[in-house]
């Protein structure tokens, strides 16, 4: 039998939640939270990017209270959205060239 997979949430700082005043804006965060919490990195900051755009929508403060992301990180997805997601291939999570090189790469360049 296969283990639960175990999603942390990140509860809302907002002073709403914080003073639970308003339980249909609890629950919405609550429901974005969950949402966000099923999307790869890339994804979680090109949604909040395009939620900060919407007329009305929360500050980027705001919304780094709310989900949890940094501001720097709310920008560079509304950046990316902008852009049309160019920078970034289809099929990878993160652009190449980063990460640790392969053990055989190490034991070339020594």
């Amino acid at each position: 039998m296969s283990k639960p997979i175990e999603v942390r949430l990140h509860l809302c700082e907002c002073a709403l939640c914080q003073a639970e005043a308003d339980h249909g804006t609890i629950q919405q965060h609550q429901r974005m939270n969950l949402f966000l919490s099923r999307l790869t990195e890339p994804q979680r900051r090109w949604y909040v990017g395009m939620l900060s755009q919407q007329p009305g929508s929360p500050s980027d403060v705001e919304l780094a209270r709310i989900t949890g992301l940094d501001r720097k990180t709310i920008r560079r997805g509304r950046r990316e959205v902008i852009a049309g997601l160019a920078e970034l291939a289809p099929d990878r999570q993160r652009r190449s060239g980063g990460g640790r090189l392969s053990a055989e790469k190490k034991m070339l360049s020594s």
